[in-house]
């Protein structure tokens, strides 16, 4: 039976790194997309362990089980605006933030919290570059109208997201226009409440940015941060070697490879549907998840009797084909498969 293996003292290192990388901010933990792939209800557990209380999620329904298995005292913000009645609804039924980030998702939680004689808790989201949602800078009009005539809203908080690949000197532009906008409206009387910015990537790419009184942190616990993090990557998938046999000299394996030997093969369960070699798509092919290319031997896995295999050939959807001329290894034998857990979806997820 497959499972991907979640280590939970890898975990714990990356966090020891992201808290050398603080400066007196708190932490949001990141729990959208199933926490990265590491897994929603178990990651909730370990930063709570970890002492965090702050819980940023993507859907409506992730919030609603988090309060369900006892997570009833931690606050959550909702990491999206809606203008959707029954969203809004189940927000308010469990007590989430919402994330305010348009005159018209502002004006359907002010109306549906005064139908239901109750103040809504939100956080205002501004727009400074990454293009998806938010009151752009320029809207201070449409911000202030919030305060001085939406008596059901009370904001607790202001946040921005920086987009992804740019420098530092694009960084702080976009940071000098979310401080002027703080700055206008603190000039108001206006209470900005939390103020946050930095995720993960921005935390370990961009020393020097201010980080204000939270960094959201997510995509760090995975340790598959491009770049010289210090993180360490978390995720392999455990699954036994299914079957063995030998391959004459000359026959194909596992697509057009030809092969110049004889070669005893196994074949282990796992492939690209389970997030082997799939990483995150370049910004310049934003419709294509890439699968990595492989070539004889370039690509090993270690194996439970203390031995690695080299993949060969192509790796299929959720199989792949392993060298064990050399090796001891037989059917039952485990595999571990590193992985990025984001692309795992239907493994089982084990954390310990």
């Amino acid at each position: 039976m497959k499972e991907l293996f979640i280590d939970k003292g890898l975990l714990e290192r990356n966090y020891s790194a992201v808290r050398q990388k603080l400066s007196g901010a708190q932490v949001m933990a990141v729990l959208k997309n199933n926490a990265y792939g590491l897994g929603l209800l178990p990651m909730a557990r370990f930063w709570r362990e970890m002492g965090v209380r702050r819980f940023g999620v993507g859907d409506p329904a992730d919030a609603a089980l988090l309060r369900g298995e006892g997570f009833t005292h931690e606050e959550l913000l909702l990491m999206r605006p809606t203008a959707v009645p029954a969203e809004i609804d189940q927000l308010l039924d469990h007590g989430v933030i919402a994330t305010i980030g348009s005159q018209e998702s502002a004006l359907a939680l002010s109306g549906i919290a005064e139908k239901r004689s109750t103040v809504a808790e939100a956080h205002l989201k501004i727009d400074c570059g990454l293009g998806r949602y938010g009151f752009l800078p320029r809207e201070l009009d449409k911000m202030q109208n919030i305060f001085s005539y939406m008596q059901n809203i009370a904001v607790s908080g202001v946040y921005t997201h920086l987009p992804s690949g740019i420098s530092l000197k694009k960084a702080r532009l976009c940071l000098d226009g979310f401080d002027a906008v703080l700055a206008a409206l603190r000039g108001k009387s206006i209470e900005t409440g939390t103020v946050h910015a930095l995720g993960s990537t921005a935390l370990f790419h961009f020393d020097g940015l201010p980080q204000y009184d939270m960094v959201r942190i997510g995509a760090a616990m995975t340790g598959r941060i491009p770049g010289k993090t210090g993180l360490t990557p978390v995720g392999a998938v455990l699954a036994p070697i299914t079957d063995v046999r030998w391959i004459p000299a000359g026959s194909a394996v596992a697509g057009k490879l030809r092969l110049r030997r004889s070669v005893r093969v196994g074949f282990l369960p796992v492939g690209y549907a389970n997030g082997f070699l799939m990483e995150k798509p370049s910004y310049s092919r934003l419709f294509e998840i890439r699968r990595g290319k492989i070539g004889y031997g370039k690509v090993t896995v270690r194996l439970d009797n203390g031995e690695t295999a080299q993949v060969i050939g192509l790796v299929g959807q959720n199989h792949m084909v392993l060298d064990l001329t050399k090796s001891n290894a037989s059917v039952g034998n485990v595999a571990q498969v590193n992985v990025n857990p984001l692309f795992a979806a239907s493994v089982p997820r084990v954390l310990q």
